[in-house]
């Protein structure tokens, strides 16, 4: 299971303990257990079935994952990924068309060469007209 793209290490809390259970001495002197809490949601996962912190780490991030990857999924759709890529974008271009498009001023596209070069007044001037029109 991937792990979700926008959990960062800073948003969980990972805590190391004794596991329960059968095991002797070793089980007793060693903090293999490990237990992952994603801190805005208070989800947790916890893994104790390995002798190795390590590989008991591994498993709980992956149990972990199983968890919030379905909750995160639900929350963020795939027309909100759409809608906050176009919000990004502002301009487009264009160079086999020779052309620039602005999404501020959609109807009117500009020179690929001048735009490249530096000049940027026609569009500024555009976006202000528009932004005028508008009051």
């Amino acid at each position: 299971m991937a792990w979700p793209y926008n959990v960062t290490r800073k948003d969980l809390r990972i805590d190391y303990y004794r596991g329960s259970g059968k095991g002797g001495q070793n089980r007793n002197k060693t903090d293999s257990a490990c237990r992952i809490t994603h801190i805005g949601t208070g989800i947790s996962a916890q893994a104790e079935d390995e002798r190795s912190q390590k590989m008991n780490r591994r498993l709980a991030f992956r149990r972990l994952a199983a968890k919030l990857v379905p909750l995160m999924k639900a929350e963020i759709t795939k027309n909100d990924i759409k809608k906050k890529r176009s919000a990004e974008r502002v301009r487009s271009y264009h160079a086999v068309r020779g052309t620039v498009k602005d999404d501020r001023v959609p109807e009117q596209t500009f020179d690929y060469d001048d735009v490249m070069d530096g000049n940027l007044d026609p569009i500024i001037t555009a976006i202000a007209e528009a932004k005028a029109q508008e009051k």
